[in-house]
């Protein structure tokens, strides 16, 4: 039976990586599941995600300078609420971090200030609960994947 497969990332920062990772996991025996492929929904975006995140048998999270998205009663980001969801469901946990000091990016993919904080904070539960992986580019990322699937 095929493995599902779902992407967790902000987006409009890594958009070309969650692209190659798709194109990647399309090469092997599993379903991708990821906003690119929503469509429409009555349910709220968040509601979307996390139903997604619970049809999935592995969960990849690629976290790179932006918190994103915010689900304003909890203050967390969807990113880490899909992740929340992923821990408590004990799904496959793969956690990628963008390489801090050799990945170049725009500025304006750079969160400051209180998103900031609360992407460290993220980040520091990510390193702390999983062995995790680092990457530079979108190639790099997709060669990392390679060898895990």
């Amino acid at each position: 039976m095929r493995k599902n497969v779902f992407i967790s990332s902000t987006y409009i920062d890594l958009v070309t990586h969650r692209k190659a990772i798709w194109e990647l996991l399309e090469k092997y025996e599993v379903n991708v599941k990821g906003m690119e492929a929503f469509g429409a929904r009555k349910e709220t975006p968040l509601e979307t995600c996390l139903n997604e995140v619970s049809q999935s048998d592995i969960y990849i999270g690629v976290i790179a300078y932006r918190f994103g998205s915010i689900e304003e009663s909890t203050g967390k980001s969807f990113t880490q609420l899909e992740y929340e969801r992923a821990i408590d469901e004990n799904k496959e946990i793969l956690i990628y971090l963008i390489n801090e000091e050799d990945s170049k990016v725009a500025i304006k993919h750079i969160d400051f200030d209180q998103k900031r904080e609360k992407l460290l904070n993220f980040k520091m539960v990510l390193k702390d609960k999983h062995t995790i992986d680092t990457f530079t580019t979108p190639e790099n990322l997709v060669e990392k994947l390679k060898t895990r699937f």
